[in-house]
């Protein structure tokens, strides 16, 4: 995935985990200047925001992302948001 910057230059981020709610990725040398040395960066730390399916998933898109994810059934979890 690939965000534009606000200074107009793209970062890409890929993530080769599974991508929870929330989770974050720090990109070293891509966050603001510093104060005192404006040549040097900070941490930039993007946070995911994971939208999930409004509506109930059919039993044959059910079994499709079972297949993808190789898991034998599904098991839901309570999320608390943080």
């Amino acid at each position: 995935m690939e965000i534009q910057h606000l200074d107009g230059h793209i970062v890409k981020v890929q993530r080769d985990k599974v991508t929870w709610p929330g989770a974050r990725l720090r990109k070293k040398d891509e966050g603001m200047p510093s104060l005192e040395n404006n040549n040097k960066k900070g941490m930039l730390i993007v946070t995911f925001d994971v939208e999930f399916p409004k509506t109930e998933l059919s039993d044959e898109q059910k079994a499709q992302i079972i297949s993808i994810l190789q898991q034998q059934e599904i098991k839901p979890k309570a999320y608390n948001g943080l």
